[in-house]
């Protein structure tokens, strides 16, 4: 339930896909501002992603994504009842602020909710509900991008937003962790995980118990050492104790957004109406599907391959398949153009989608961890606005040779797996993740 979520913003990154040339007619847009229109959806959660840990933690998960259905509702009905380029601008913003949430919110409540057996396969759930929800955006399309009928694809957001909102409200279970840590509840708590666990009441003990040993230990760290109750954003930014995360939360982000995939996402049908005209929907849905069923497939394997070797081997095929992209689009050539993005779209599934947002909070410190995942989700959001917005106008000025920008930025990023990622697979802590004896803020 909480990954339908992820479904609704998978749904919003693509929707202006396939009826973007319909939008422009209908709105009279330009270049510039079919970008910012599509990349102003990460100016919204770019907002409301820093504001949503302290909405958790005083609110709780269920309040928080019932706040994430309200926002993607009135998005949603604020871009379908647009009629000019300003109030869809207002509506790609507030729908942005919803996708924010739940890039907050879903892995959070996965992550508290999962055995630790499943964590990984269940993390990447989150990739896959993504996935899931720009594929229902391109088979919509299918029947939804014609003149008259473009503006139900933003209409479905509407409904998809309700239906979400109305079983959050029904059957939403509130997190057991936060029951017990931040409510102060653990009788709820452990009814709660129970259920969760089909029943086993010793073993959702024994969790609970670790969580109170977990969290008594923190405070503990922090009454010896009062400088930790001021920690921020800046504390982690310059204390070279915290540099290792910093690394890796900055440039697996920066790495997996410039690597060019929301290029495909916000202008896939673009990309392949410049060769197939008239089957660009079609192929789009086509994409879509392997990469939902694909990232599925390899999110089976996480916990036994391990995060390195399969994001190492997942930017490096992106990039070599953007090269033939590249060249697919500059010599015409059809063939090469369709197997260069299947093979990107797919290798990115593999990878280079769903690990970086695990790898930020195992190679980082317990005490900093919430505020790692706040800077990588910054990071990744700045990210997708600059590829949303550059895109049109790179892609108009530069063409097919966009894409070579784009390997290069690929294959830094597997400079930088090998070099710097540790590998966190079946590793628990700080010190077991960079071979090290733990570290702390002084």
């Amino acid at each position: 339930m909480a990954c339908l979520s992820s479904v609704q913003y998978g749904y919003h990154m693509a929707e202006l896909n396939a009826p973007e040339q319909l939008a422009r007619s209908s709105l009279l847009l330009n270049d510039s501002q079919i970008g910012l229109v599509t990349s102003i959806f990460s100016v919204g959660g770019l907002v409301s992603s820093s504001l949503a840990s302290n909405l958790s933690v005083r609110h709780g998960l269920k309040f928080g994504f019932m706040v994430t259905s309200v926002f993607y509702i009135v998005g949603s009905f604020v871009e379908a009842k647009s009629i000019n380029y300003y109030q869809m601008l207002v509506g790609r913003f507030l729908s942005g602020v919803g996708g924010g949430l739940a890039i907050v919110f879903v892995p959070l409540y996965v992550n508290e909710v999962s055995p630790l057996s499943l964590r990984g396969f269940l993390g990447s759930m989150t990739q896959v509900s993504v996935n899931l929800g720009i594929l229902l955006t391109q088979v919509l399309a299918l029947w939804w991008s014609t003149e008259l009928l473009w503006r139900s694809l933003l209409w479905m957001g509407v409904i998809i937003g309700s239906i979400s909102l109305l079983l959050t409200l029904l059957f939403f279970e509130e997190s057991p962790k936060w029951l017990v840590i931040n409510a102060d509840d653990e009788a709820g708590g452990l009814e709660a995980l129970v259920k969760l666990r089909n029943g086993d009441v010793e073993a959702a003990q024994w969790e609970i118990d670790t969580w109170k040993e977990e969290n008594r230990r923190h405070v503990e760290m922090v009454e010896a050492n009062p400088k930790l109750k001021d920690l921020n954003i800046y504390t982690y930014l310059t204390q070279p104790a915290y540099r290792n995360s910093l690394l890796v939360a900055t440039f697996s982000m920066l790495g997996q957004q410039f690597a060019g995939i929301n290029a495909v996402i916000f202008y896939g049908v673009k990309i392949l109406a410049s060769v197939f005209p008239d089957w660009a929907v079609a192929l789009n849905c086509i994409i879509g599907v392997a990469n939902a069923l694909i990232t599925f497939i390899s999110s089976l394997f996480l916990d036994s391959i391990g995060r390195k070797p399969m994001l190492l081997t997942s930017v490096s095929i992106m990039g070599v398949s953007l090269i033939g992209l590249s060249a697919g689009i500059l010599v015409h050539s059809s063939a090469l153009t369709i197997i260069s993005i299947f093979s990107y779209v797919g290798s990115f599934a593999v990878g280079c989608g769903p690990i970086p947002f695990l790898l930020v909070s195992e190679v980082s410190q317990l005490e900093i961890k919430d505020i790692a995942q706040g800077w990588a989700t910054d990071c990744n959001w700045v990210s997708v606005f600059v590829v949303g917005s550059v895109f049109p106008i790179l892609n108009r000025a530069i063409g097919g040779y966009t894409y070579l920008i784009f390997a290069v930025v690929c294959f830094a990023f597997a400079g930088f797996t090998a070099l710097f990622i540790p590998e966190t697979k079946g590793k628990e802590t700080y010190s077991e993740v960079w071979e090290l004896k733990e570290e702390r803020a002084d």
